[in-house]
Protein backbone atom coordinates (compact mmCIF):
# COMPACT_ATOMS: atom_id res chain seq x y z
CA UNK A 1 0.00 0.00 0.00
CA UNK A 2 1.03 3.64 -0.77
CA UNK A 3 2.47 5.68 2.11
CA UNK A 4 -0.42 7.69 3.73
CA UNK A 5 -0.04 11.72 3.34
CA UNK A 6 0.25 13.47 6.65
CA UNK A 7 -0.42 16.88 7.80
CA UNK A 8 0.33 19.05 10.44
CA UNK A 9 0.42 22.18 11.94
CA UNK A 10 3.16 24.35 13.71
CA UNK A 11 3.88 26.63 16.19
CA UNK A 12 7.09 27.72 18.17
CA UNK A 13 10.44 27.93 17.53
CA UNK A 14 13.34 25.47 18.03
CA UNK A 15 13.76 21.39 19.02
CA UNK A 16 10.96 19.64 17.44
CA UNK A 17 8.19 18.54 19.81
CA UNK A 18 6.04 16.06 17.17
CA UNK A 19 2.56 15.31 19.29
CA UNK A 20 0.10 12.81 18.01
CA UNK A 21 -3.83 12.94 18.95
CA UNK A 22 -6.60 11.00 20.04
CA UNK A 23 -9.37 9.39 18.51
CA UNK A 24 -11.54 10.50 17.51
CA UNK A 25 -10.65 13.66 17.39
CA UNK A 26 -7.64 15.94 15.64
CA UNK A 27 -4.52 18.31 16.40
CA UNK A 28 -7.35 20.41 17.95
CA UNK A 29 -7.02 18.31 21.04
CA UNK A 30 -3.00 20.43 21.67
CA UNK A 31 -5.20 23.71 21.05
CA UNK A 32 -4.38 25.12 24.85
CA UNK A 33 -0.97 23.73 24.68
CA UNK A 34 1.89 26.65 24.35
CA UNK A 35 4.89 25.39 22.66
CA UNK A 36 7.64 24.61 25.74
CA UNK A 37 10.49 27.20 25.88
CA UNK A 38 13.01 26.54 22.82
CA UNK A 39 10.39 23.60 21.49
CA UNK A 40 8.85 23.78 17.78
CA UNK A 41 5.63 22.15 18.40
CA UNK A 42 4.70 20.17 15.43
CA UNK A 43 0.49 18.44 15.64
CA UNK A 44 0.44 15.80 13.30
CA UNK A 45 -2.73 14.59 12.19
CA UNK A 46 -3.68 10.77 11.74
CA UNK A 47 -5.14 10.05 7.79
CA UNK A 48 -8.53 11.57 7.69
CA UNK A 49 -8.51 13.73 10.82
CA UNK A 50 -8.01 17.27 11.02
CA UNK A 51 -5.63 18.57 8.22
CA UNK A 52 -4.96 15.22 6.86
CA UNK A 53 -6.32 13.51 3.72
CA UNK A 54 -8.38 10.34 3.97
CA UNK A 55 -6.07 6.98 3.50
CA UNK A 56 -7.25 4.09 1.23
CA UNK A 57 -9.05 0.96 2.99
CA UNK A 58 -6.61 -1.76 5.10
CA UNK A 59 -4.24 1.34 6.21
CA UNK A 60 -2.52 0.52 8.98
CA UNK A 61 -0.41 2.09 11.78
CA UNK A 62 2.77 1.21 10.13
CA UNK A 63 1.87 2.42 7.88
CA UNK A 64 1.05 5.71 9.42
CA UNK A 65 4.37 5.50 10.99
CA UNK A 66 5.91 5.74 7.97
CA UNK A 67 3.78 8.19 6.49
CA UNK A 68 4.74 10.45 9.26
CA UNK A 69 8.52 9.86 8.62
CA UNK A 70 7.38 10.89 5.03
CA UNK A 71 6.47 14.06 6.15
CA UNK A 72 8.90 14.97 8.94
CA UNK A 73 11.55 14.52 6.18
CA UNK A 74 10.08 16.74 3.82
CA UNK A 75 9.18 19.35 6.54
CA UNK A 76 13.16 19.44 7.39
CA UNK A 77 13.51 17.39 10.06
CA UNK A 78 16.41 15.24 9.58
CA UNK A 79 17.86 15.10 13.08
CA UNK A 80 16.79 13.43 16.03
CA UNK A 81 13.04 15.25 18.19
CA UNK A 82 11.05 14.63 21.41
CA UNK A 83 7.95 12.16 20.45
CA UNK A 84 4.79 12.44 22.19
CA UNK A 85 1.14 10.54 21.77
CA UNK A 86 -2.49 10.45 23.51
CA UNK A 87 -3.95 7.52 23.15
CA UNK A 88 -4.32 6.18 19.83
CA UNK A 89 -1.50 8.45 19.41
CA UNK A 90 0.13 6.73 21.73
CA UNK A 91 -0.18 3.54 19.55
CA UNK A 92 1.06 5.61 16.68
CA UNK A 93 4.13 6.86 17.98
CA UNK A 94 5.06 3.74 19.74
CA UNK A 95 4.64 2.19 15.84
CA UNK A 96 6.92 4.82 15.08
CA UNK A 97 9.33 4.25 18.47
CA UNK A 98 9.40 0.37 16.52
CA UNK A 99 10.04 1.52 13.40
CA UNK A 100 12.58 4.53 13.34
CA UNK A 101 14.00 4.24 17.28
CA UNK A 102 17.16 6.33 16.20
CA UNK A 103 15.44 9.25 15.54
CA UNK A 104 13.88 10.10 19.10
CA UNK A 105 15.23 11.78 22.10
CA UNK A 106 12.44 11.98 24.44
CA UNK A 107 8.99 10.15 24.58
CA UNK A 108 5.40 11.27 26.04
CA UNK A 109 3.40 8.26 26.55
CA UNK A 110 0.16 9.89 27.81
CA UNK A 111 -3.63 7.92 28.38
CA UNK A 112 -2.74 5.13 26.10
CA UNK A 113 -1.14 1.24 26.23
CA UNK A 114 1.01 -0.66 24.89
CA UNK A 115 -0.82 -3.63 24.73
CA UNK A 116 -4.02 -5.10 22.43
CA UNK A 117 -7.47 -4.84 22.70
CA UNK A 118 -9.54 -7.62 24.39
CA UNK A 119 -11.54 -9.91 21.86
CA UNK A 120 -14.75 -7.94 22.52
CA UNK A 121 -13.27 -4.39 22.85
CA UNK A 122 -11.49 -5.49 18.76
CA UNK A 123 -15.38 -6.12 18.08
CA UNK A 124 -16.54 -2.78 19.14
CA UNK A 125 -13.90 -0.86 17.10
CA UNK A 126 -15.34 -3.05 13.65
CA UNK A 127 -19.01 -2.46 15.00
CA UNK A 128 -18.13 1.08 15.24
CA UNK A 129 -16.20 1.29 12.11
CA UNK A 130 -19.44 -0.21 10.35
CA UNK A 131 -22.14 1.51 11.88
CA UNK A 132 -20.20 5.22 11.63
CA UNK A 133 -20.12 4.53 7.69
CA UNK A 134 -24.15 3.92 8.02
CA UNK A 135 -25.17 6.45 10.06
CA UNK A 136 -22.89 9.06 10.78
CA UNK A 137 -20.81 10.63 13.71
CA UNK A 138 -23.94 11.80 15.76
CA UNK A 139 -24.16 8.18 17.87
CA UNK A 140 -20.48 8.33 18.87
CA UNK A 141 -21.33 11.54 21.22
CA UNK A 142 -23.35 10.15 23.99
CA UNK A 143 -21.34 6.80 23.54
CA UNK A 144 -18.33 8.60 23.94
CA UNK A 145 -18.43 11.44 26.04
CA UNK A 146 -18.36 9.52 29.09
CA UNK A 147 -15.30 7.70 28.52
CA UNK A 148 -13.15 10.46 27.31
CA UNK A 149 -13.76 12.70 29.83
CA UNK A 150 -13.41 12.17 33.77
CA UNK A 151 -16.38 12.65 36.01
CA UNK A 152 -14.92 15.27 37.30
CA UNK A 153 -14.88 17.51 34.29
CA UNK A 154 -18.55 16.06 32.99
CA UNK A 155 -19.37 17.44 36.41
CA UNK A 156 -17.66 20.92 36.82
CA UNK A 157 -16.67 21.93 33.15
CA UNK A 158 -19.27 21.16 30.63
CA UNK A 159 -18.02 23.52 27.84
CA UNK A 160 -15.34 20.48 27.49
CA UNK A 161 -17.72 18.33 26.71
CA UNK A 162 -19.55 20.57 24.02
CA UNK A 163 -16.37 21.63 21.90
CA UNK A 164 -15.44 17.43 22.67
CA UNK A 165 -18.73 16.88 20.82
CA UNK A 166 -18.76 19.75 18.33
CA UNK A 167 -14.83 17.87 17.35
CA UNK A 168 -16.17 14.58 16.95
CA UNK A 169 -19.44 15.48 15.09
CA UNK A 170 -17.17 16.85 12.73
CA UNK A 171 -15.27 13.88 12.27
CA UNK A 172 -15.38 12.50 8.31
CA UNK A 173 -17.45 9.20 9.51
CA UNK A 174 -14.90 7.02 6.67
CA UNK A 175 -11.72 8.73 8.52
CA UNK A 176 -13.37 7.07 12.01
CA UNK A 177 -14.00 3.51 10.62
CA UNK A 178 -10.27 3.64 8.76
CA UNK A 179 -8.77 4.52 12.50
CA UNK A 180 -11.04 1.72 14.16
CA UNK A 181 -9.32 -1.11 11.76
CA UNK A 182 -6.25 0.28 11.85
CA UNK A 183 -6.45 0.09 15.71
CA UNK A 184 -8.35 -3.06 15.98
CA UNK A 185 -5.03 -4.43 13.45
CA UNK A 186 -2.42 -2.87 15.83
CA UNK A 187 0.77 -4.85 17.01
CA UNK A 188 1.32 -5.68 20.95
CA UNK A 189 3.87 -3.39 21.97
CA UNK A 190 4.95 -4.38 25.35
CA UNK A 191 8.28 -5.55 24.35
CA UNK A 192 9.64 -1.91 23.33
CA UNK A 193 9.29 -0.73 26.60
CA UNK A 194 12.18 -2.27 28.22
CA UNK A 195 14.08 -1.41 25.49
CA UNK A 196 13.40 2.36 25.30
CA UNK A 197 16.80 4.19 26.11
CA UNK A 198 15.55 7.67 26.62
CA UNK A 199 14.27 9.97 28.79
CA UNK A 200 10.05 8.84 28.92
CA UNK A 201 7.48 10.63 30.69
CA UNK A 202 4.35 8.34 31.17
CA UNK A 203 0.89 10.45 32.25
CA UNK A 204 -2.78 9.58 33.01
CA UNK A 205 -5.68 10.69 34.88
CA UNK A 206 -6.73 8.80 37.95
CA UNK A 207 -10.51 9.28 36.71
CA UNK A 208 -9.77 7.62 33.22
CA UNK A 209 -12.52 5.81 32.05
CA UNK A 210 -10.75 4.14 28.90
CA UNK A 211 -7.31 3.15 30.18
CA UNK A 212 -6.79 2.53 34.07
CA UNK A 213 -4.41 4.17 35.10
CA UNK A 214 -2.68 1.05 36.32
CA UNK A 215 -1.85 0.51 33.03
CA UNK A 216 -0.11 3.68 32.81
CA UNK A 217 2.19 2.39 36.66
CA UNK A 218 2.55 -0.91 34.13
CA UNK A 219 4.31 1.39 31.02
CA UNK A 220 6.35 3.70 33.75
CA UNK A 221 8.05 0.37 35.33
CA UNK A 222 8.63 -1.55 32.23
CA UNK A 223 10.59 1.82 31.38
CA UNK A 224 13.79 2.10 32.63
CA UNK A 225 14.28 5.26 34.67
CA UNK A 226 10.72 6.69 33.23
CA UNK A 227 8.39 9.43 35.23
CA UNK A 228 5.28 8.54 35.81
CA UNK A 229 2.29 12.08 36.67
CA UNK A 230 -0.79 11.11 37.31
CA UNK A 231 -3.02 13.67 37.46
CA UNK A 232 -6.17 14.20 40.01
CA UNK A 233 -9.57 14.78 39.02
CA UNK A 234 -9.00 14.35 35.33
CA UNK A 235 -9.92 11.29 33.18
CA UNK A 236 -8.65 10.37 29.30
CA UNK A 237 -7.86 13.98 27.78
CA UNK A 238 -5.41 15.37 29.79
CA UNK A 239 -4.20 18.47 27.48
CA UNK A 240 -8.12 20.17 27.79
CA UNK A 241 -9.51 18.63 30.83
CA UNK A 242 -6.54 20.25 33.14
CA UNK A 243 -4.58 22.41 30.60
CA UNK A 244 -2.35 24.37 33.24
CA UNK A 245 -1.28 21.60 34.97
CA UNK A 246 -0.89 19.47 32.08
CA UNK A 247 1.22 22.22 30.20
CA UNK A 248 3.16 22.32 33.66
CA UNK A 249 4.37 18.42 33.54
CA UNK A 250 5.16 18.90 30.01
CA UNK A 251 7.19 22.09 30.30
CA UNK A 252 8.87 20.13 33.35
CA UNK A 253 9.54 17.50 31.10
CA UNK A 254 11.15 18.95 28.35
CA UNK A 255 12.96 21.56 30.14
Amino acid sequence: MATPYIQSVEAGAGKPLVLLHAFPLSHLIWESLQPPFGYRLILADFPGFGESPLAPPGLTLAETAQGLEKHLQEKGINGPFALGGISMGGYWAMEYLRQFPNRITKVLFVSTRPGIDKPEGRQNRLNMAEKVVKEGTEFMVPAMIPGLLGKTTLAEKPGVADRVGRWIRATKPEAVALAQRAMSERRDQADLLPALRVPTLVLAGREDALIPFSEAEGMAKAVPGSQLRLLDRVGHLLPIEEPSGFQKIINDFLG
